[in-house]
């Protein structure tokens, strides 16, 4: 097996042992019930990362495709990575070809969001980035380049 699978294996089991209360987790004691109220809103940073899905908000994905409109609706050039199709961008390749919970493969081509959408977005967490790959923001996993959310269709 190579080095990369052995690696895989090891996050997955180790996910796999703190969602299930593995032996390290069965040591300590349990903790108190938290109020409904004090419940970790969608998208915080959570005990081993960002929660699959839920990072971004109505909200934010609100944001970006009105900066992606703003921008690029009436503008005769389009973002690195796309043309010009008719009077909207897209992509040279149709089709999604990532997911959520899932490694981006590496022949998808992605780019850095602009930096002025970048500032009304919340900071990426610790080890996790922005990228746009076709008309999708994406936050993934630094190492690993594993989707942990998305902001799909910012062109339409």
């Amino acid at each position: 097996m190579s080095s990369r699978k052995d690696a895989w294996v090891l996050a997955a089991c180790m996910g796999c042992m703190a969602v299930s209360g593995g032996a390290a987790a069965q040591k300590q004691p349990a903790p108190a019930a938290a109020a409904p109220s004090a419940q970790p809103a969608p998208g915080n940073v959570m005990g081993y990362g960002v929660k699959l899905g839920g990072f971004f908000s109505d909200q934010h994905k609100q944001v970006a495709k009105r900066y992606f409109a703003t921008k690029y609706a009436k503008a005769k050039d389009c973002p690195e990575g796309m043309q010009r199709t008719g009077k909207t961008c897209k992509p040279p390749v149709e089709g999604r070809y990532w997911t959520v919970g899932q490694p981006l493969q590496k022949a998808v081509q992605t780019y850095p969001i602009p930096d002025q959408l970048a500032t009304q977005l919340p900071e990426a967490p610790k080890g996790y980035e922005y990228v746009r790959a076709g008309e999708d923001i994406l936050l993934v996993s630094k190492g690993m380049h594993l989707v942990v959310d998305m902001i799909q269709d910012v062109m339409s």
